[in-house]
């Protein structure tokens, strides 16, 4: 698959959030961040988030040291039909601060995902929320299982995809997880809100 959907790096741990009379996750300032389907027009912003990550999370998501992500891999990361092929996108104040995406493998029920959220997002719920919403997309589209792979330092991947998912199976080889979740355990409490606010 052309190193398109390795391994994302998304929060490594999630904060109990605070949840208001909409039923909103809500922090301690006003910065919403907003979930939705991207588009070839986001080309120039995704390539300014990649622009401020960090070497490790740039490494962690592709599996290799870009000083700058190519075009051709920001090309192939908006390359979707909304079918086989998704990607969704978290905004903040019109900056693109996390991507997920999962491309459907060969005709079958399994899809590979990824998923990558800015350094000073993680660890504050958006990965959880691109990586519910996505699985939600991919479950009404007939896929029935992600699959991926996770660098083996990199727990804090696992982590966040036992948040979403009640079952997560994975082996060992050559330090790298291999990792399998089916769709149908898709935590309840892991459906996606409309949205989420930074906290401090």
């Amino acid at each position: 698959m052309q190193n398109l959907v390795h391994k994302g790096a998304g929060q490594t741990r999630t904060q109990r959030p605070q949840v208001n009379a909409q039923g909103k996750v809500v922090g301690r300032d006003a910065r919403a961040v907003s979930i939705r389907v991207a588009t070839p027009h986001d080309k120039e912003k995704l390539r300014e988030m990649f622009s401020r990550v960090s070497p490790e999370t740039i490494y962690r998501r592709f599996y290799s040291g870009y000083s700058r992500v190519p075009e051709q891999m920001l090309d192939l990361m908006l390359d979707i039909d909304h079918y086989d092929k998704e990607a969704l996108i978290a905004v903040a104040e019109e900056e693109i601060v996390g991507h997920a995406m999962y491309v459907r493998l060969a005709n079958s029920g399994d899809a590979e995902v990824a998923f990558v959220v800015e350094d000073g997002w993680q660890s504050k719920g958006v990965g959880k929320l691109l990586l519910s919403e996505i699985a939600e997309k991919a479950r009404h589209r007939g896929v029935e299982t992600f699959t991926g792979q996770v660098l083996g330092e990199n727990w804090g991947v696992l982590g966040l995809l036992s948040a979403v998912f009640a079952e997560v199976g994975h082996v060992i080889s050559h330090s790298l997880y291999h990792f399998r979740v089916p769709l149908r355990t898709l935590k309840p409490t892991a459906r996606p809100v409309q949205m989420l606010r930074r906290a401090a």
